[in-house]
């Protein structure tokens, strides 16, 4: 009998001990779970996808996960949100949308239990690049009945770099004019604007100059009649009978100080010097100096009728 109750303490004794050994190590380092929010998800390798000629578009400012972890509370109490990397990689992706999973790295002796969101999606493009000239627009106020031509415009084109899908949509890039002031015959930079077909402004894209340096020539317009001039005299025996030029008027362009003086543009002499019949043909016109015919062209027509004079009874 004796022996029997020996072997029931023994093996109490065993698992008392078992249940104390559990205890101890339970409550001296347990093992325990905690979540870290808002660890940020870096992205690898983006220099390696732009060498390659693609670029992510849409891209977030930043990306962040939470990590939950599990680990002995001794470890996981230690252990600070900088002590855990989370990352993507993406130097190998192709273009389009893609999801990458999340890859988080920890200290040694704590793994991941979960990560949530566990991906992230990239839309990958390629990268596109062209030259496209500047169009100037000039506002109905700065113009205001004067003829504005450009002095000088440097660039004359501008070259844009971006992903494929926002290349695509510009249009043009735009001067607009809407300042009289800068009229004054100086050199001023203005701003370009990348456009699309509807006039809606395009942003994300690299230009190479966002600003160009333009000048202009403005030019006051006014009708004046245009006047033949002849030299020389026909043969004795002869005489004119009518002339005509053709346009009658016309109207010219020019700085307000030089026009508003003028009243008729000359032709250049028409040598009548012995003539003894009609004549008639084009002449050019003598226009003073940064005067110009306005839409037209610095020559008219002209005939002169001549005949023989009668003799005297």
């Amino acid at each position: 009998m004796n022996n029997k109750n020996d072997t029931k303490l023994k093996a109490l004794s065993v698992l008392v001990a078992i249940f104390m050994w559990t205890f101890v190590i339970n409550s001296t380092d347990p093992t325990a779970n905690k979540t870290f929010r808002n660890i940020p998800v870096v992205i690898k390798n983006q220099d390696v996808l732009e060498k390659s000629g693609y670029t992510i578009v849409g891209k977030e400012s930043s990306y962040g996960t939470n990590v939950k972890l599990k680990g002995s509370r001794e470890k996981l109490i230690s252990l600070k949100p900088t002590n855990i990397y989370a990352s993507v990689d993406i130097a190998d992706l192709e273009p389009g949308v893609q999801s990458l999973d999340i890859e988080v790295d920890t200290p040694s002796g704590v793994s991941v239990d979960e990560v949530d969101p566990g991906q992230i999606n990239l839309n990958i493009q390629e990268v596109l690049e062209k030259s496209l000239p500047v169009n100037l627009v000039y506002s109905d106020q700065v113009k205001d009945g004067k003829i504005v031509d450009v002095n000088e415009l440097s660039p004359k084109s501008i070259t844009i770099k971006g992903p494929a899908s926002i290349i695509n949509k510009v249009d043009r890039l735009e001067l607009k004019i809407d300042d009289p002031s800068v009229l004054d015959g100086k050199i001023h930079s203005l701003p370009i604007k990348a456009l699309d077909k509807n006039g809606n402004v395009i942003s994300d894209l690299d230009i190479s100059h966002e600003e160009v340096n333009v000048s202009f020539f403005v030019y006051a317009t006014k009708e004046v009649k245009v006047v033949m001039e002849t030299s020389g005299n026909i043969d004795k025996d002869y005489e004119e009978v009518s002339r005509e030029i053709s346009p009658e008027s016309i109207i010219i362009k020019g700085p307000e100080s030089v026009i508003r003086d003028i009243d008729a543009i000359y032709t250049l002499p028409i040598d009548l010097k012995n003539q003894k019949s009609s004549t008639s043909g084009e002449v050019k016109l003598s226009l003073p100096d940064s005067v110009e015919v306005y839409n037209g062209d610095s020559v008219v027509n002209y005939k002169i009728e001549i005949q023989k004079k009668s003799k005297s009874k």
